[in-house]
Parts: C-alpha cells; structure tokens; sequence
C-alpha cells in the first residue's frame, strides 16, 4: 500500500512538473494601447496561468485589426480559446485568429500573441491602406506626383524628366515596417530609394489637414530631395 502511495504521489509530482515546464507564453504587443490597459491584460492573463511578456515592437504592416498568433504546436489544446476570452474581457474583441507567421514575426513552439488596437483608433499605427494615394511634391522647385497603387506598384510624373530617368518613372512601391517606404524601378535595375513617412496636423483658413509626407532619406533620381504629401481634412 505505501508502495502504491509513492507510485501515485511521483506520478502526480511529474505530471505537475510537466504542466509548469509547458506554460504557454503570451506575447502581447502594446506599442498602440494605453498603459493602464496593458497592465490589465497581462494580469488577467497571469492570473489563468499563462508566462506573459510585453513588448512595444511594431506590427507587421499586414495586421489591421485586433489579431491573435499562434505557434502550431499548442501544448494546451484549451490556451487559445482561453487567450482570445481574456482578450475581449480586456476590451479587445478578436475575430482574426492565424497560425505560425504573419509579417516578419515568427512564433516558437507554444506561444501566442496577441496584437491589440486602441478602442479610439487615433493612435493607431499608419497601415498600408493609408498610402494608397496620389502624393505630390510639396515647397519644392519642381512639380511631380508620386501615385501609389493598390496592387502594389507606384507611377512617378512631372514635368522635364531626364530621358536617362524614364526607367525609374514605374515600378513597386513596398511598406515592411513603419516609418520607412520603399520604391524598386521596373526591368530589373539594381536600385532603389527610402523615404521615411511622417504624419502632422496643420491649419488653413477652412480647417485642419491631416498630412502624410514622405522624406527622401537620400536625394531621388527624379525627384531630387523633394517631400511629398497627401492630406485629407479634418
């Protein structure tokens, strides 16, 4: 009888060894919601068991809306679910649920993460949406129009363009992280520019306008060092 008594008692000890050793981790990215809300999250999460870290990084460009990743390999088959609850408790109501990979981020064995948007959406991150527009140079010496497209290629033009230029007139335009754009000409030429994209509020004699403004880092072929901008009233 003792014999089986240890038997059980060692059995159960591994058993709980085990379940520590496996604790999902939760990876909540709070770079866009408000501290207080953050707190609350990872103590609710904390509370149901869960290994939380926090984290301010960005979020992948392709992640409009309040998102949960996970790694394929859940050692609780419960801990999903479990997350997405404690997240619309928290506030965060969450319908896009994926696996593995999204954007440059990549999830290990037994992990989740969660990517939370503010409530109000004022602070939220600028998304690739947001520059599908038609920019335009902006207290420049010369006038040019930089149109980003929704399928993903870009069209420059303007007036007394170089003949040697033409070829970087067209090509991709690509947004992998905030706050840095990036156009590839067309037919294989081994060149590109970075712009960094700025957001700013200003003030005519009609209302406010909300500016976008992309900064060359380095002078463009065509453009020079000329800004360009959208805006959009208020």
């Amino acid at each position: 009888m003792i014999t089986t008594v240890r038997q059980i008692t060692v059995t159960a000890l591994a058993f709980c060894i085990a379940g520590c050793a496996n604790t999902t981790t939760v990876h909540i990215y709070a770079k866009y919601i408000p501290n207080e809300a953050s707190i609350n999250l990872r103590a609710a999460l904390e509370e149901k068991g869960f290994t939380v870290e926090t984290n301010t990084l960005d979020f992948p460009t392709t992640i409009s809306r309040n998102t949960i990743l996970h790694s394929l390999m859940l050692q609780d088959p419960d801990a999903l679910q479990l997350v997405k609850q404690m997240a619309q408790n928290s506030g965060f109501k969450t319908t896009n649920i994926q696996a593995l990979k999204e954007g440059n981020h990549w999830y290990t064995k037994n992990s989740i993460a969660i990517y939370p948007f503010p409530k109000d959406k004022q602070n939220s991150p600028l998304l690739k949406a947001d520059l599908v527009q038609e920019f335009e140079t902006s207290s420049c010496g010369s006038s040019f129009k930089l149109n980003l497209l929704q399928n993903g290629a870009y069209e420059i033009s303007g007036s007394n363009i170089a003949q040697e230029d033409s070829a970087l007139l067209k090509g991709t335009w690509h947004y992998a992280q905030y706050p840095y754009m990036e156009l590839r000409p067309y037919k294989g030429i081994g060149w590109s520019r970075y712009f960094e994209i700025r957001q700013m509020t200003t003030q005519d004699k009609v209302s406010q306008i909300k500016l976008i403004q992309l900064d060359p880092i380095e002078p463009h072929h065509v453009s020079k060092h000329c800004v360009y901008e959208f805006g959009t009233r208020m």
